[in-house]
């Protein structure tokens, strides 16, 4: 099984959450929410220009968006962003 259909089948396991900004298809495939993504570039901004912390970045995110997000999350998806190979 390669990288990537492993990959695949992972995501389409029930407890599979996609990152935030993105839902996941039947057949495990990431699809972008471009509302959430707006929001999150937002948030990203603010927090770098420590504007805001990410504690209340990933408050407002919750309350704005169609998703929540814990501040951990949040560290996380601004430290790493997803990144969505071509198939």
């Amino acid at each position: 099984m390669s990288n990537m259909q492993s990959m695949l089948k992972a995501r389409t396991a029930p407890n599979y959450k996609p990152p935030f900004g993105y839902d996941v298809t039947d057949e495990g495939n990431l699809i972008p929410l471009e509302d959430d993504l707006e929001l999150l570039e937002e948030i990203a901004e603010l927090v770098e220009q420590r504007a805001l912390s990410i504690r209340d970045g990933a408050v407002w995110l919750s309350a704005k968006s169609s998703r929540t997000i814990s501040h951990e999350g949040l560290r996380k998806r601004l430290m790493q962003p997803v990144r969505i190979d071509a198939s």
